[in-house]
């Protein structure tokens, strides 16, 4: 009756492999998407952090759908219908990450059109701050497709893209439009 010593596990050392994802329903590049929901699996548990402020829709829906998790799976539901012949563009940023560790899935991005191809222009380039000569990786780089200079004040943005660590945006999956 002496002789164990009771003590939890140790659970060994720290993990530093992110999430792999093993499935997504409907497949990536999926053209003429009529549905309303897109369901990621991984081969662990995972957790979305502040989903609002790290996922990114291009172009922006009226409403922002809603990002669940679960176990081993992420939910993308969308809340209003999606425009026809159109690419779209979610980017989960850092906000899917495994959920004992903490470990981000890095670059995790999920194109789907709701018409017969995938748009494929691009445009990219690197933000500094006029007043420091620095970066500033809060900032969002905005497309607007109105040829109104109010567009700017007066309407949400069309497109929207984060800035990296050294102030690069990159836009995918544009049409070609002004």
């Amino acid at each position: 009756f002496g002789c164990a010593n009771i003590v939890p596990p140790q659970g060994g050392d720290r993990g530093s492999i992110p999430p792999v994802l093993l499935n997504v329903s409907p497949s990536h590049s999926t053209r003429n998407f009529t549905g309303k929901t897109i369901v990621f699996t991984f081969d662990e548990f995972v957790e979305v952090q502040n989903a609002q402020e790290n996922v990114l829709v291009s172009p922006l829906p009226r409403l922002a759908p809603q990002v669940d998790f679960k176990l081993k799976t992420v939910t993308v539901r969308f809340k209003d219908s999606l425009e026809t012949n159109t690419t779209y563009t979610i980017d989960f940023g850092k906000a899917v990450k495994d959920f004992t560790e903490g470990n981000p899935v890095r670059d995790f991005t999920y194109t789907f059109s709701t018409g017969r191809f995938i748009d494929s222009l691009e445009l990219s380039g690197n933000v500094i701050m006029a007043e420091t000569g620095k970066i500033d990786t809060t900032i969002i780089v905005m497309l607007h497709t109105s040829p109104q200079d109010s567009a700017v004040y007066k309407e949400k943005p069309r497109y929207i893209a984060k800035l990296d660590g050294k102030g690069n945006f990159h836009f995918r999956n544009l049409p070609p439009r002004t």
